[in-house]
């Protein structure tokens, strides 16, 4: 397998990107309404996303890309994290640690609070802000 520290460094790359997609939908799809010039100058980037996004049918294009992103990156993210066979994690009991590591539920229950919800809450209070960033540009729009 490979170091724990790339895993380390991986699984938090793809929490970022993960919580960025999510909150990206949610700011993309709140800011469908909004007319577009009210931004334009204040929020450039976000501007640039919301133009491409906005144009035509290419909306449901990007919510049915994304899944498919979200997919592989959740999967990814698991894979990294699973837990080495018969390991010892902070001492805890074997019955916690069957419960909790050897099933995945840690990881799940990190990659939902962490990547998922909580992008999603901050999404939901500030779209504009959210998206006007060249990651959300580059990594969540344009691909």
């Amino acid at each position: 397998g490979a170091h724990p520290a790339v895993a380390f460094a991986l699984i938090w790359f793809l929490l970022i990107w993960l919580g960025v997609m999510e909150g990206g939908q949610s700011s993309l799809v709140g800011l469908q309404p909004v007319r577009k010039e009210l931004y334009m100058d204040s929020h450039p980037v976000a501007f640039k996303s919301t133009k491409l996004v906005h144009r035509g049918d290419n909306m449901e294009r990007f919510i049915v890309g994304r899944q498919f992103l979200v997919v592989l990156v959740v999967f990814l993210t698991n894979l990294a994290g699973a837990a080495l066979p018969n390991s010892d994690v902070l001492g805890l009991p074997d019955i916690v640690r069957q419960i909790f590591v050897s099933s995945g539920l840690a990881m799940v229950l990190t990659t939902v609070i962490v990547g998922q919800l909580t992008a999603q809450v901050n999404a939901a209070d500030c779209m504009l802000d959210f998206i006007n960033n060249y990651f959300m540009l580059y990594f969540v729009t344009y691909v």
